[in-house]
């Protein structure tokens, strides 16, 4: 077995480690991946502040199913506030100082980048949060290497995301194909905007 062979055997062993939550190392470092964030804002130092957090976020979850958060000044690249100690799994909750920072911040610029150990698209939660916030745009980044980008200009409900995410199970889709197909049936009728990058 390779040194790198060695290094992934022993990461799996780690106690507590999921894994179909860790990431491909080798992929989050390559040009590929850097590339994907080339053009998500006009701006190249905000894209390069996104690539970095991204990378941060994903190799300290990697192996757990625990989110980090970064809300970043679209204008500047500056990190406004940072949520990566949570202990709840799949989700966020905002201290006090976060809700500070980004309620105060002015709206129309602020982006919102956190990950998803299960590589799943952006959530009802995720879009909701969005609309609430006034992020200008939320990423999500996934520990298989896939990114989402997404909009929200009204709350979903969501009782109906699960609805569509049921019926599109029941009809042979896999939780990750239904998921998908469940945004774009509700991008029909709300004013949200859900892509893959």
């Amino acid at each position: 077995m390779s040194v790198r062979g060695d290094t992934v055997a022993l990461e799996n062993q780690r106690y507590g480690r999921n894994k179909s939550t860790l990431i491909n190392s080798a992929y989050i470092e390559s040009g590929e991946y850097r590339r994907k964030f080339d053009n998500l804002t006009p701006n190249t130092e905000v894209n390069r502040v996104l690539y970095s957090k991204a990378k941060e976020m994903l190799k300290h979850r990697s192996g757990t199913l625990f989110e980090d958060m970064y809300w970043i000044d679209g204008d500047t690249g500056k990190i406004i506030a940072r949520e990566i100690n949570s202990e709840t799994e799949r989700g966020i909750l905002y201290s006090d100082a976060t809700k500070k920072a980004v309620t105060t911040h002015k709206n129309n610029n602020l982006i919102a980048i956190h990950n998803h150990p299960g590589s799943m698209p952006p959530s009802a939660a995720d879009l909701n949060s969005c609309h609430r916030n006034g992020y200008n745009v939320g990423y999500v980044v996934c520990h298989n290497g896939k990114i989402f980008g997404y909009k929200s200009d009204e709350n979903i409900n969501p009782r109906l995301y699960d609805i569509y995410i049921k019926r599109f199970i029941n009809d042979g889709n896999s939780e990750f194909e239904a998921q998908v197909k469940a945004l774009d049936r509700l991008k029909e009728n709300h004013y949200i905007d859900v892509w893959e990058v």
